[in-house]
């Protein structure tokens, strides 16, 4: 299975998980707090940790979409080299 594909179905899982969260969330400060949050995080463990996630439209879109869950997704994903690597 080719890298292009494993991201591409990452970005449409991440796609879904909005819709869900749109659909059933009825706060939406909680999912921009969400958001801002992960993506603080993602910033943070690159320059502090250095995981080498590279920061794309790819990845931010992701996280801010996914939230902390988007961003373990992204992580995992990097940790077992397939794919954001």
């Amino acid at each position: 299975m080719s890298k292009n594909y494993i991201e591409v179905g990452s970005v449409l899982v991440a796609l879904i998980i909005l819709w869900l969260l749109l659909v059933f969330v009825q706060n939406p400060i909680a999912l921009i707090m969400n958001s801002l949050i992960a993506i603080a995080i993602m910033f943070l463990l690159n320059t502090i940790l250095g995981l080498g996630i590279p920061i794309n439209i790819f990845t931010v879109l992701i996280v801010a979409i996914g939230g902390i869950a988007g961003l373990l997704l992204i992580i995992i994903l990097r940790m077992m080299r397939v794919a954001f690597v």
